[in-house]
């Protein structure tokens, strides 16, 4: 009775040593910056993250070399244990047109805490699309 009292507390213990780590939430506060690379334009993009508990907040903008074109948007999405799913909206006016809206999902994982590791996939109203890996890099 005692060995299987004990045998059953390891368990417990084990279970317990396993399951918490997994439901501690790193933390992604801070300012990011990333760069992606789309044929001869480059986008640098600092993000300033606010977590309140799983759920992310924030702001993002964009440069673009060579031509210097700017625009910025909020962002929105969750941390569960190491993995980050964000939500990147804009709206940037058009000359003469509707505005230009685009969302950007990314997920990836926290590789450490200073990089994020993932995946971006990006769609805006003028039906283009584009997807690849990203990293973040904490500023």
């Amino acid at each position: 009775m005692v060995r299987r009292i004990l045998g059953l507390s390891l368990i417990f213990f084990i279970s317990i040593g396993m399951i918490l780590p997994a439901l501690a939430n790193e933390d992604a506060t801070g300012t990011w910056q990333s760069i992606y690379i789309f044929g001869p334009v480059k986008e640098t993009m600092p993000a300033n993250i606010q977590q309140i508990g799983e759920d992310l907040l924030g702001s993002f903008s964009v440069m673009q070399s060579p031509s210097g074109d700017q625009y910025s948007g909020i962002l929105f999405g969750t941390v569960v244990g190491d993995k980050i799913k964000v939500y990147y909206l804009s709206v940037r006016e058009k000359e003469g047109k509707d505005p230009a809206v685009a969302i950007t999902f990314a997920e990836g994982q926290i590789a450490d805490e200073n990089t994020i590791k993932g995946t971006y996939y990006y769609q805006n109203s003028d039906s283009v699309s584009l997807s690849g890996p990203y990293e973040a890099i904490r500023a």
